[in-house]
């Protein structure tokens, strides 16, 4: 009879956490229409076609929110390229689930597409002036989701001219990264990217890159060439692989070896 009564607890468990798994997909998957109510659903990050186990991007950002609940991780939410301003809209929708008000947007885009383009990032795929978002129309995708202005600063200019010194020293004064998006496609602008967020890293934060698997998946273009440069150049960072999502994009979480602990 004990024996019976056990199997039947764990039966139970085991329902009522998949009934929690169903709702809470069934709430995204809401949510994201919600926002997205003209857009197909690979482009609003649901897409229900990704292989089993692999990650769409608005379930990445989900997780990212998680981990960080999860370690009782404090911190904002930093974006390098905002084209059409969909991952930064998951992220408002997401973040409400585990940090309310706690937590500001810092929002990093030229708005004129990418740069000139030099030898190591060309390919077919991309070209200068590709993937521009006015800043016109992203104010206007962004005031559709009813977060406040006060939430969020936008950064606008490109890369070489926005993410000074300076500023990565302001903001490592006042908070740190608990997810950081990169999303700006080259080789180039990543590794921009990577030196300016070196203040603001804590230990676990979420580092996405979009296009990881993008050329091709080779190791010595775009994203994945910038990673490799910046962590020979920065042994004390570790990066601790975490989850893939999308045919694209690849998620890790910083490991700090000295220096900052928090």
């Amino acid at each position: 009879m004990h024996l019976l009564k056990s199997l039947l607890s764990s039966l139970l468990r085991q329902s009522f956490a998949l009934e929690r798994e169903i709702l809470q997909r069934l709430a995204a998957r809401y949510s994201m229409r919600r926002l997205y109510p003209d857009v197909p659903p690979y482009a609003a990050g649901e897409d229900a076609r990704m292989p089993s186990g692999r990650l769409n991007r608005g379930e990445m950002i989900r997780l990212a929110f998680e981990f960080m609940a999860g370690n009782l991780m404090v911190g904002d939410y930093f974006e390098f390229g905002c084209w059409g301003g969909r991952t930064c809209r998951m992220a408002f929708e997401h973040h409400a689930i585990h940090f309310k008000e706690n937590m500001h947007f810092w929002l990093f885009d030229s708005f004129q597409g990418l740069p000139e383009l030099n030898a190591v990032d060309r390919h077919p795929k991309w070209k200068e002036g590709d993937y521009c978002t006015s800043r016109a129309e992203f104010d206007r995708l962004v005031s559709q989701t009813g977060i406040s202005p006060e939430r969020y600063t936008i950064i606008e200019g490109y890369y070489h001219d926005t993410l000074t010194a300076a500023r990565a020293r302001d903001l490592a004064a006042r908070t740190r990264a608990g997810v950081i998006y990169i999303d700006c496609d080259l080789y180039e602008s990543t590794r921009i990217v990577l030196e300016f967020i070196v203040p603001i890293l804590q230990q676990g934060t979420v580092v996405c890159f979009d296009d990881y698997y993008c050329f091709n998946g080779r190791p010595d273009r775009g994203e994945q060439l910038a990673i490799k440069e910046f962590l020979n150049a920065h042994p004390d960072i570790e990066f601790v692989e975490y989850a893939n999502f999308g045919w694209h994009g690849k998620s890790f979480l910083a490991h700090l070896r000295k220096g900052e602990q928090r």
